[in-house]
């Protein structure tokens, strides 16, 4: 039986990409940027293919290409310049927090994404505008240990496998940037596993001197996740703050099953089991619920996060109706306006609903107005039984789903 550091140096190997690919994507890109270079725009390569922590997988690798500007009123001149020349595959335009541009070439996808040259994180427009200073963190980081490359390669090959990588609305996962911060932080990809459950404040630089500090400094509404990874690029940014807890949760329980049984399956991926659903559904006697979730949005991460929020919508509306969730999978391939979505509930056919103050004549009236059969009184207050379907609950969230941009479609409710 191979041990941990056999399994790691085999996977290491195996989604290490080859000199040729990298030299074949470097071509491609420094073709791209001369191209750009012609029409007077500035660009760069950006993402794991600057920083050297890309990892081999099915089918297109992407590359970051960042064009800077001295002025965000400056960026149309992008979309006018690609317009013009010929490129080496089809256009699409990305809507977003800024919109950006993928090209889909014959081998490769070039993500073109407009930036602001700034000099201050803190003045920085839009996230993207201090990626440039995340490609110079992380290389620092590999310079200093060029071993970490490798282990970083393993986090990102992990978390991919196990539905837990991805800053994408629909994932909710850990971000590559994240991964790259976090292995280079704990020192390599075991220690990550295992330290990442135990501090839930990081401060890779020690850019604020105590715990409190970073939770003080930073905005509220990036610390309501389950981690905090102080940037090191910029100290009032949350690096993690797009990670869910449900993402999050899965991610330690598979951690922790590693941690107790390596193996090389743990970095296959992994689509959703639905027999094992099925069969867990059965076994506690609940429901299982397959549905077909679609939308009219921009498809990525858009569309992915419109299908997922309406998932979590009807997900909610079940536990406001007394049902139990036992299970939810959510999977969409990022492509499309399609998902599956898959629930295990335990149901309650009759549920008692919670009325007002017996003392409160107006509000009891209007509450025994439709429960009148149904009423009872305890401990001075009103009381109804209602029966509850959670075929009824469904049709209910997706009359409010067409409003959220994203509906579903019962295949299985048995």
């Amino acid at each position: 039986m191979m041990g941990v550091k056999e399994i790691l140096k085999e996977e290491a190997e195996l989604i290490l990409p080859s000199k040729e690919e990298i030299s074949g994507l470097e071509k491609s890109a420094k073709e791209f940027i001369s191209l750009l270079k012609t029409k007077g725009l500035i660009a760069f390569v950006g993402g794991s293919l600057a920083k050297g922590t890309m990892i081999k997988k099915n089918g297109k690798q992407d590359i970051d290409i960042f064009v800077v500007f001295d002025y965000s009123e400056k960026m149309s001149k992008l979309e006018s310049v690609l317009g013009k020349i010929k490129l080496p595959g089809e256009l699409k335009k990305v809507h977003g927090s800024r919109d950006y541009f993928q090209i889909e070439c014959s081998n490769v996808v070039l993500e073109v994404i407009p930036v602001v040259r700034n000099e201050d994180p803190e003045l920085a427009e839009n996230v993207t505008d201090v990626s440039l200073s995340h490609v110079k963190y992380v290389r620092a980081q590999i310079a200093k240990n060029k071993a970490i490359s490798d282990e970083i390669r393993l986090a990102k090959a992990f978390c991919r496998a196990n539905r837990c990588y991805g800053a994408e609305g629909y994932v909710r996962g850990f971000s590559g940037y994240s991964l790259e911060v976090l292995v280079s932080y704990f020192g390599g990809f075991i220690q990550f596993l295992k330290g990442v459950q135990k501090k839930k404040v990081i401060d890779p630089l020690k850019q604020f001197k105590k715990e409190s500090d970073v939770m003080r400094e930073l905005n509220a509404s990036k610390l309501q996740g389950p981690l905090v990874l102080v940037d090191p690029t910029f100290k009032y940014r949350n690096v993690t703050a797009g990670l869910g807890f449900e993402t999050y949760g899965r991610f330690v329980e598979v951690a922790n099953a590693f941690l107790k049984k390596p193996s090389l399956s743990f970095f296959e991926s992994k689509k959703t089991d639905v027999e094992s659903l099925r069969d867990f559904a059965k076994k506690k006697k609940a429901v299982f619920i397959e549905l077909e979730l679609s939308t009219d949005r921009q498809e990525g991460d858009i569309a992915g996060t419109k299908m997922r929020k309406f998932l979590d919508f009807f997900s909610r509306e079940l536990v406001r109706k007394q049902q139990k969730v036992l299970n939810k999978e959510f999977e969409y391939s990022g492509k499309g306006k399609k998902a599956r979505g898959y629930l295990v509930v335990q149901e309650f056919k009759e549920i008692e609903v919670k009325g007002p103050n017996a003392d409160l004549t107006d509000a009891v009236k209007s509450f025994l107005k439709s429960r009148k059969k149904t009423a009872f009184k305890r401990k001075n207050y009103m009381w109804a039984k209602e029966k509850v379907s959670i075929k009824d609950i469904f049709l209910e969230a997706n009359k409010i789903g067409k409003e959220m941009g994203a509906v579903g479609k019962l295949i299985t409710l048995k």
